[in-house]
């Protein structure tokens, strides 16, 4: 079995002056990337990964690094051991040996400049060390920004390293700065050291290839960027940028609610403001929406169209306190559930209130009913799923899982139909939907009303038979353990 890794030496002795400047005084772990510092970024995405104990290498302005990590109050909880080295003007493996006496067993290997996907820590999780280290490397090279001061590698049999360094004029991969080592580094690097009194962690690596105890792990789809100037600090926030899309996010959502969340959390990313602050602005702006539907009038048809448009806004920041807690890394389980209950009441008053409208301008009472029926129908399931997500330690109502198949892996006419039309309850297509639809008048409202009174009972009858089959299935079990 594989251990875990759970220290990291991080590398924040540089003076990194490519980046420093009249524009940008601060030193280069202190230089925020996404809402965050460098070091700070590179800390939670470890500890993201599992690891519970940091060794923080600093140097070039150290006392200014360790007193921003000291005192942030995000930070309290890490076991952070800070270790100063002087002779921060020589190469980066010195700083790497200056960690030697407070690492015991293996450790990951970070720099504190680079920004990279936690997936990267995970594909080392895997990949043992073996007396020797493993480096991730990136075999996209078509994506990679910089490629002349890239470090390059040259990769031979069994992913052994056959060479590594900036200037090699053969290679098939590029060192993303993310290693698993064992002990052996050091010795590598004091062997360095000794030889020439300088120590770079390519010259370590390179000894370790000689003795074939150097390999590499494919970071595969996986991202990463160096933050060396402005420039790739640039590039370094579009892929962070990039990576708040989430697989399962539909085409409406990806297309058009993404670019619109993904530009309010920009403009908000430096500021104090946390998710929760987001979500309850969608519910204000989403509990308008329902406000404004219910005063439409027959004078006043355009509050339909507004409210719609509300609802729309309120739709696209609701993906805002998802990509601000991904980004600065603040998810809560409170957040979680506040975000799925407002989205729920916003959901279910607008309908309510779609109701009353309808049925104030048509004078026809059913209306009413039809929202009334959709809100109280609406909560009942709402009531359920929370029961069922308080059980599974969960809060948003992606982690339910619905089953579309019966005991014997076959799906009915019904539940192929759930399946298929799916998205229909993805609150990304039906805002869409409902606010086009909502400029074309009473008749519409109609449709759209009986439409999500129809969905609603649809997902209660999913939901329960398949919890009663559920039950059913236990109840069995029961009595045969019996």
């Amino acid at each position: 079995m594989i251990g875990r890794v759970e220290q990291a030496v991080i590398l924040a002795a540089g003076m990194g002056t490519r980046i420093r400047g009249e524009s940008q005084p601060l030193p280069k772990p202190l230089v925020q990337v996404g809402g965050l510092p460098l070091i700070k970024r590179t800390l939670l995405t470890a500890r993201k990964a599992g690891v519970t104990r940091f060794v923080v290498v600093v140097g070039c302005d150290g006392d200014r690094v360790r007193a921003a990590v000291a005192d942030d109050p995000e930070l309290a909880g890490l076991d952070v051991q800070f270790v100063d080295n002087a002779d921060y003007q020589l190469k980066n493996g010195v700083s790497v040996l200056k960690a030697q006496p407070f690492v015991h067993g293996e450790f990951f290997l970070m720099m504190s400049d680079h920004v990279f996907d936690p997936a990267i820590l995970h594909t080392l999780q895997g990949t043992p060390a073996r007396d020797g280290l493993v480096l991730a490397v990136d075999r996209k090279l078509s994506t990679i920004f910089d490629m002349d001061d890239a470090t390059k590698v040259k990769v031979g049999e069994r992913d052994r390293i056959v060479d590594i360094g900036k200037e090699i004029p053969d290679y098939d991969a590029i060192d993303t700065g993310v290693f698993r080592c064992a002990p052996a580094l050091f010795e590598a690097l004091q062997v360095v050291l000794d030889e020439t009194g300088d120590a770079s962690l390519s010259e370590g690596v390179k000894l370790l290839a000689t003795k074939g105890r150097a390999r590499v792990a494919d970071v595969g789809e996986a991202w990463w960027q160096d933050v060396d100037d402005l420039a790739t600090r640039k590039h370094a926030e579009k892929l962070l940028f990039a990576s708040l899309t989430k697989k399962i996010d539909g085409p409406v959502s990806r297309h058009i609610n993404r670019r619109f969340s993904k530009t309010i959390t920009r403009l908000v990313m430096n500021t104090n403001i946390v998710p929760n602050h987001m979500t309850a602005v969608g519910l204000v702006i989403g509990l308008a929406s329902a406000v404004v539907t219910a005063m439409a009038t027959a004078q006043s048809l355009w509050l339909f169209a507004l409210g719609g448009v509300l609802y729309q806004i309120s739709s696209m920041i609701d993906g805002c306190d998802g990509e601000i807690a991904r980004l600065k890394f603040k998810h809560s389980d409170w957040g979680e559930w506040f975000d799925t209950i407002s989205d729920d009441v916003i959901n279910l008053s607008y309908q309510l209130s779609l109701g009353f409208a309808i049925a104030n301008i048509t004078g026809a009472g059913i209306w009413l009913h039809i929202g009334i029926a959709t809100f109280v129908l609406g909560w009942v399931v709402c009531l359920a799923l929370y029961r069922k997500l308080l059980q599974s330690g969960k809060g948003t109502h992606l982690a339910i899982e619905w089953s579309y198949l019966e005991a014997d892996g076959q799906a009915s006419l019904f539940q192929r139909f759930c399946a298929k039309f799916e998205f229909v309850a993805r609150r990304d297509f039906y805002a869409l939907l409902l606010m086009v639809v909502s400029f074309l008048g009473v008749g519409p409202m109609k449709v759209i009303l009986v439409a999500s009174f129809v969905t609603v009972a649809i997902v209660a009858v999913q939901y329960f038979s398949t919890a009663f089959k559920g039950t059913a299935e236990q109840r069995d079990q029961a009595r045969q353990a019996g």
